[in-house]
């Protein structure tokens, strides 16, 4: 590494959260699955798509993906996330379940802070909603992050 660069703490990133669900199936396309919810995604791949379009030599789907993320700031809380998420499929219960016999459903999270510190409540009503949902939870923790800066000798 040059004389002139070593590794210094970037400056300090406020804690952040994001949330989404996603629904993921080698039977039902992602089409069909806006179509049962009615719901647009903000994402969506079909089985068999290529993973890197521009690239025709690249790996292909093995499953099709509908991605419908909170649409909130990512410095809100991570409850808030949740809720929204929980809200929006909260009238589709039922193609949910009947969806849950071909798809996997995720509540996807993810939470970073400055310090590598830091939590959040989820409270039991709210994760019974999600469960009542037949929705499973993943979530990623990112820890804070260094980066090279140049700094003067």
């Amino acid at each position: 590494m040059p004389e002139d660069l070593w590794m210094q703490p970037t400056a300090p990133v406020a804690k952040w959260s994001a949330g989404s669900i996603r629904i993921t199936s080698r039977r039902v396309s992602a089409g069909e699955i806006s179509d049962r919810l009615e719901i647009t995604a903000d994402q969506q791949f079909e089985r068999d798509s290529l993973m890197s379009p521009r690239n025709p030599a690249s790996a292909r789907r093995e499953t099709s993906v509908w991605i419908r993320r909170s649409g909130l700031a990512d410095d809100s809380d991570l409850t808030d996330h949740v809720r929204t998420l929980v809200e929006l499929v909260d009238g589709v219960r039922d193609e949910l379940a009947s969806l849950s016999v071909d798809c996997n459903m995720e509540l996807c999270l993810g939470f970073g802070s400055e310090n590598g510190q830091g939590g959040c409540l989820l409270p039991a009503r709210l994760l019974a909603e999600v469960g009542a949902l037949g929705l499973d939870i993943v979530l990623d923790l990112y820890p804070p992050e260094t980066a090279p800066t140049v700094v003067s000798p």
